[in-house]
């Protein structure tokens, strides 16, 4: 039998026994008091309970009322957001999330998950959570609309998200959605969620239609559509700058479950009943709908109706309507439900009442006997827990010390402290049949493999120092140049390469900038730039010109490539202090880069040449060209302008230009500084996918 089995059947046998007992104490106990309550039931001071609801309507409907006050501040900053997000050019594109990709997992957002602020309540009365993401809104189209037709109106609500969070930060779990309609059909909600019903058109929802119609800020209870809560939303139009309809937005706020759940409940019982009552004109009509939110109802089928129209159907709450009309607060007597019962109400926002309602059967108690009861009750289930709970530590506790802590655990721990202070013959002899025996098989195998690792890493710690060292440690010094390098690697070994080279040329100062980059990244790439560097540095120390100089460096490189199908671009200059040309030679890389900000352009210093380590017998040409002072010269690699960030988008030679131009009369190590920056900041929390290396010369004359 395997030991979870083991442990498991332990701890259920030696719990289950005290689990019954409390059970059955509890239960028997419970029902000696619902009959002592039922027969110690007597009058009580009608007026002091009545005033008592009173107080309690009052600061609950104040407390609904500055809410409400809230909420349509709240909503009245997401209008007018949403207008100016019809008045602005649409943004960039942004990754968004459609209501159906919600459903997929494959397709769902990363962060979605769980919420406990949106329960799903089937007709069965299981309760499930609704999964939804913090991070995204939910894009829905309306039937019969396509992407193409509206992306316009897509982009445009995809600046309202910022607004959205904030307001469901605000709100927290007191609100359920914010969203926002157009009228050709867009639909952008937040939190992100799906679950829409087949069909679902925003424009036919209640809260889109009574705002459309009334042209006002409205209040109206509404069934959600996905968590079948009833809500209380509050909706209002918004506008086109030509002054024209645009849309809706709305907000659906969990009045609902307040009621349920207020304070209201501690001092009557739970046979207490509590309402929201509402009167809404329908334009153009003009005709007045009465609603009623009921805390006993908080949760609907998708096909309930929550406004009820009382005239005619309710005489009590017709008579209720009646008598709270046009007044602050107050109480009266009224059956509710054939049982003779105490009103409470006060007025709140926009026409609505907050309503309690208590079976005066209930409330009419002797509140000394019921606390006695309550004492009794209490000492008696303190007293019977408490020793089913002690009886269960100290029998859990015995076994768990006995089954938990055995010697095989202590020497794999000990096992294991060996092995982190770097101690790799370390091993463990297995003589059980159970997992305890995988466990230490899998540690077996597990160390040798760490050695190694730590003996690569070692290794390529050591192969990074030695290549760092290879790579120029300063700027150079050349008179009428300013000039700046750098390489960063994506592993810790790469294959990119710069150096500057001194030389003199018939008696005058002169610098050989280079820079190459082998064919993918890592070790094997590190091997060959290490090579390439030995021979440009050993032919460049002899007579010749460049272009003999990289024809000479080809046919010695590809001996060493011709089996192996690698290859490196390069790019080969030189610069004389007095001369006021530059001569290069291209092999197979990316032209280099001319700033001219006399006129504000960019050029290229081509040339014809392919990459060192193709064919031994090519010769290469060099090329030559004149250059200004003020002209900014960039060499790089394709890692820069290949770089991708998150989102896919890569970063592109137009990205580099415009740092250059604008950066142009900085030094040339600035100009390296900031492009490395900009890499860094584009390229956000996406890992480094190639080398990086740049190279800047600013004529300085």
């Amino acid at each position: 039998m395997k030991l979870r089995w083991k442990h498991f059947l332990v701890l259920v046998a030696v719990s289950l026994v005290p689990l019954l007992a409390v059970t059955w104490v509890t239960h028997n106990a419970s029902r000696r008091l619902g009959t002592t309550i039922s027969d110690k039931t007597q009058n009580a001071l009608k007026e002091k309970i009545s005033q008592s609801m009173v107080r309690a309507t009052r600061s609950y409907a104040d407390l609904i009322d500055s809410g409400g006050f809230a909420s349509e501040q709240a909503l009245k900053r997401l209008a007018a957001r949403a207008e100016l997000a019809m008045a602005l050019p649409p943004p960039p594109p942004i990754k968004l999330y459609y209501d159906t990709d919600f459903d997929d997992p494959q397709s769902a957002p990363k962060d979605l998950a769980q919420s406990t602020n949106h329960p799903i309540r089937s007709e069965g009365g299981v309760v499930s959570y609704k999964h939804i993401s913090r991070e995204n809104p939910n894009v829905l189209l309306a039937p019969g609309v396509t992407e193409d037709k509206v992306a316009t109106d897509i982009a445009r609500l995809t600046r309202l998200i910022p607004t959205l969070k904030d307001l469901s930060r605000q709100y927290d779990a007191g609100l359920l959605w914010a969203y926002a309609s157009l009228e050709s059909g867009v639909h952008i909600s937040y939190p992100g969620h799906g679950g829409y019903p087949p069909g679902y058109d925003p424009r036919q929802r209640p809260w889109y239609q009574w705002a459309t119609n009334s042209n006002a800020l409205t209040w109206l209870p509404i069934v959600d559509a996905t968590t079948h809560q009833l809500t209380l939303t509050v909706s209002m139009p918004y506008r086109h700058p030509d002054g024209s309809f645009a849309g809706v937005v709305a907000m659906d706020i969990k009045i609902a479950y307040a009621l349920a759940a207020g304070e209201t409940t501690a001092d009557w019982s739970r046979s207490m009943s509590s309402f929201i009552v509402g009167v809404e004109k329908e334009d153009p009509s003009n005709k007045e709908k009465i609603w009623v939110l009921s805390s006993r109802e908080k949760i609907f089928t998708f096909e309930s109706t929550v406004g009820v129209e009382l005239s005619g159907q309710s005489p009590e709450l017709s008579e209720l309507l009646r008598r709270v009309q046009n007044k602050r607060s107050g109480y009266f007597d009224m059956p509710f439900k054939g049982v003779d019962s105490i009103w409470a109400y006060a007025a709140m926002i926009r026409n609505q009442y907050f309503v309690l309602v208590v079976p005066k059967s209930i409330i009419m108690t002797l509140p000394e006997e019921v606390g006695q009861m309550f004492d009794r009750y209490s000492r008696e289930q303190a007293s019977v827990t408490g020793i089913a709970i002690v009886l269960a530590l100290v029998v859990v506790g015995i076994v768990a010390f006995f089954t938990s802590r055995p010697g095989y655990i202590l020497t794999i721990i000990d096992a294991w402290q060996r092995l982190a202070q770097g101690d790799f013959s370390v091993r463990l002899k297995a003589s059980m049949k159970d997992e305890r025996a995988q466990l230490i098989h899998a540690f077996n195998e597990l160390v040798p493999k760490i050695e190694e690792h730590m003996r690569m890493r070692r290794a390529l710690g050591l192969a990074q120092e030695v290549q760092q060292s290879l790579l120029p440690q300063s700027n150079p010094s050349l008179p009428g140049f300013d000039i700046a390098g750098a390489s960063i690697y994506c592993d810790e070994t790469g294959g990119d390469y710069y150096d500057f080279i001194e030389t003199d040329r018939d008696g005058q100062a002169g610098l050989d900038v280079v820079v190459g980059d082998v064919s993918g990244h890592g070790v094997s790439s590190a091997l060959l730039m290490a090579t390439a560097r030995a021979l440009i540095m050993l032919r460049a120390s002899m007579p010749g010109d460049a272009a003999g100089i990289i024809t000479d460096v080809n046919r010695h490189l590809s001996l060493d490539t011709a089996q192996t199908g690698n290859f490196m671009t390069f790019f080969y200059c030189e610069l004389t202090e007095s001369v006021t040309k530059i001569r290069w030679v291209r092999a197979g890389h990316d032209p280099a880069l001319v700033y001219d900000p006399s006129i504000d352009a960019f050029d290229e210093l081509k040339g014809q040449g392919v990459p060192l380590g193709f064919d031994d017998s090519i010769e290469y040409d060099s090329f030559q060209r004149r250059i200004e002072p003020g002209q900014v010269i960039v060499i790089g690699t394709d890692g820069i302008w290949e770089m991708h960030n998150d989102t896919g988008k890569m970063f592109g030679k137009e990205a580099l230009m415009e740092i250059i131009r604008n950066n142009h009369t900085a030094s040339a190590r600035q100009i390296v500084d900031t492009v490395t920056e900009e890499l860094e900041q584009f390229r956000g929390n996406e890992a480094q996918e190639d080398d990086i290396t740049l190279v800047v010369i600013k004529v300085d004359r």
